[in-house]
């Protein structure tokens, strides 16, 4: 992995985890607006996880814009089975098999697009 894509994806769980833990602390503090926004935020994270990554690697080359992607695109969806484990209220639910396949599909439109505009 070329240390710039590795920076990304440091940076990248940095976000994720802090938006995670303000989202306890929104929650906590019963802070319900606040917590929407951030589970909105995570929500939108986790789905587009690879093109998020590419946000930091705008001057990077286009094989390491490709590496990130492929990457973000990997790590979303386990994390994309979590975020339906949690909108499911931590009970089997379909929807944590429904998450990963929305994930899937939106990396997998986002990739078209980007590919037919040489961005990837």
């Amino acid at each position: 992995m070329q240390s710039e894509v590795r920076r990304t994806v440091f940076l990248s769980a940095g976000i994720y985890a802090a938006l995670f833990v303000a989202h306890i602390i929104a929650a906590a503090n019963d802070a319900d607006i606040l917590f929407r926004i951030i589970a909105t935020v995570i929500t939108l994270q986790t789905f587009f996880l690879g093109g998020t990554f590419l946000f930091f690697l705008v001057d990077s080359s286009r094989t390491a814009r490709g590496e990130a992607f492929r990457i973000g695109s990997f790590i979303s969806l386990p994390l994309s089975i979590g975020l339906g484990w949690a909108y499911a209220g931590m009970q089997w639910n379909p929807m944590i098999l429904i998450c990963p396949f929305i994930a899937a599909g939106a990396h997998l439109a986002l990739r078209y697009s980007l590919q037919s505009k040489s961005v990837i």
